[in-house]
């Protein structure tokens, strides 16, 4: 930091008299800004001055009385969480370390996330230090940076995770309420959507609903829903701000489908529209990812979540028809890895959704000459095409989308062993075809060390049942 900051001065706040380093002087010092701590000034500390101070006691203090004031932090604190944080952690306070994980951002974020581009991130690391929300912001890009540039679940690797609950939790210390006169923007949005995606990492769903919410309430005061407010702004800030719009409703699409939260928000008009600064994949795949989630439509969600008593044959046949789009399988089989992983692995886990919903009404049957998509043994097929996708990529590629893609793969896998438990008894070689695909999906699974504290002996169970029914293929032993 240049010297030019800390010029001499005549009074100096009560935190760096304190702490005995250099205060600028400033209403609000560069020294507590960097801390964030509450910069009071006093007229006389006598007494602090002669006492011997032990390094990082007076931050510690002041950060209390913080918390004491607020009780945002106190929602994700390490206590409330049970963590410790080990000293080393709080080395994150030094602009390089944000520096360093903007590669990681630009590979494994921006894409499923392209909202806030890297040389905004940079810029507001380089700032952070002269406001709050650059600095929130900045805190919250690393624990989701750092959540997702991991293939194995966060639980794992406890220095990762005490790591990524500071930082969450530094990122909760330093926002400030919004007042009468506060307007939001995208960064504030993300921001949210960040605090969203690291609460889930660390298995905290509810609160990572509760800013969702706030990120659409967000959006709202933004008017990003209205598209004459929209159009006043230039390309880039519309086109940023809708895929924001889209990121949410993404998320609360699937935040409905796997906790049973209802939605809120209703899709735009259009995809966003065209903005050159996007990288040319990042915007297809995202776009892709827009249209995987248009298929959960209210009524797709009325079923789901409410009475299924007006689920027919034909809606289901219907669904499974716009799932099944050849031709958007070819054109998404030429993005890369990592974006296809989370497309292809989604569709499967809507079409096996929609199954379900078929099963609860009553709607399919076994007999041979039933549509395969309404048959009891679709989950099958489901099986084989996932196997066969699962084989041509690194299995990093899908453990670095997190928990929601591991939850997506547990339930197909489930739907798929309970059919193999419930289908008739039937030798040969289609037996063997289903056990070699339910096994490369259990073995696949697994491989993830975090899946069976999860879903702990769910799977198991049922691997078991289906080795006691099929004792005569050898390789069922591996099924447990």
């Amino acid at each position: 930091m240049p010297n030019s900051e800390y010029r001499r001065t005549s009074k100096a706040c009560d935190p760096c008299k304190r702490r005995k380093v250099k205060c600028n002087g400033q209403a609000r010092c560069q020294q507590c800004t960097h801390a964030g701590l509450p910069c009071i000034y006093a007229t006389s500390l006598p007494d602090q001055r002669r006492k011997a101070v032990r390094r990082g006691t007076v931050i510690a203090e002041c950060r209390a009385l913080m918390s004491k004031s607020s009780d945002t932090s106190s929602f994700l604190s390490p206590q409330a969480l049970s963590i410790q944080i080990p000293p080393s952690v709080s080395s994150t306070e030094n602009p390089s370390f944000f520096l360093e994980l903007l590669s990681d951002y630009e590979r494994y974020v921006y894409p499923m996330s392209p909202v806030v581009p890297a040389g905004m991130v940079r810029d507001m690391i380089t700032n952070m230090a002269d406001g709050a929300d650059a600095a929130s912001f900045v805190y919250i890009f690393a624990a989701v940076t750092l959540s997702l540039a991991r293939s194995e679940p966060v639980q794992d690797a406890p220095a990762t995770r005490d790591q990524i609950v500071m930082l969450l939790t530094r990122s909760l210390e330093l926002r400030r309420p919004f007042g009468l006169e506060s307007q939001p923007t995208v960064v504030h949005v993300m921001r949210d959507v960040f605090t969203e995606m690291s609460c889930m990492t660390l298995r905290r769903p509810e609160l990572g609903h509760m800013y969702l919410r706030e990120a659409i309430s967000l959006l709202y005061m933004l008017n990003a829903h209205s598209d004459d407010d929209m159009a006043r702004l230039d390309i880039v800030q519309r086109a940023r701000l809708q895929r924001a719009y889209w990121e949410c409703f993404i998320h609360e699409r699937f935040t409905a489908l796997t906790y049973h939260r209802p939605p809120t928000l209703d899709p735009l008009s259009a995809l966003p529209d065209y903005d050159a600064s996007l990288p040319a994949d990042v915007e297809i795949g995202f776009n892709y990812c827009i249209k995987n989630f248009l298929l959960i439509d209210r009524k797709f969600l009325d079923f789901w979540l409410g009475d299924r008593s007006g689920v027919t044959a034909g809606w289901v046949e219907e669904k499974q028809h716009q799932l099944e789009d050849i031709d958007w399988h070819c054109e998404v089989s030429r993005l890369p890895k990592m974006q296809q992983a989370d497309l292809i692995i989604t569709r499967h886990w809507l079409r096996t959704l929609t199954w379900q919903m078929g099963l609860s009404n009553t709607l399919l049957s076994s007999s041979p000459g039933s549509s395969i998509l309404l048959s009891l043994s679709f989950p099958l097929r489901l099986s084989n095409q996932l196997r066969q996708f699962l084989i041509t990529i690194p299995r990093d590629l899908v453990g670095i989308h997190g928990s929601g893609i591991l939850k997506k793969l547990f339930e197909i896998a489930s739907t798929i062993a309970d059919v193999v438990l419930h289908m008739p008894y039937t030798p040969g070689d289609d037996t063997v075809q289903r056990i070699h695909d339910i096994l490369f999906l259990k073995k696949f699974l697994y491989s993830f060390s975090g899946l069976q504290s999860l879903w702990p002996e769910l799977l198991t169970q049922k691997f078991e049942m289906i080795r006691d029914k099929y004792p005569e293929i050898k390789e069922m032993e591996l099924l447990v």
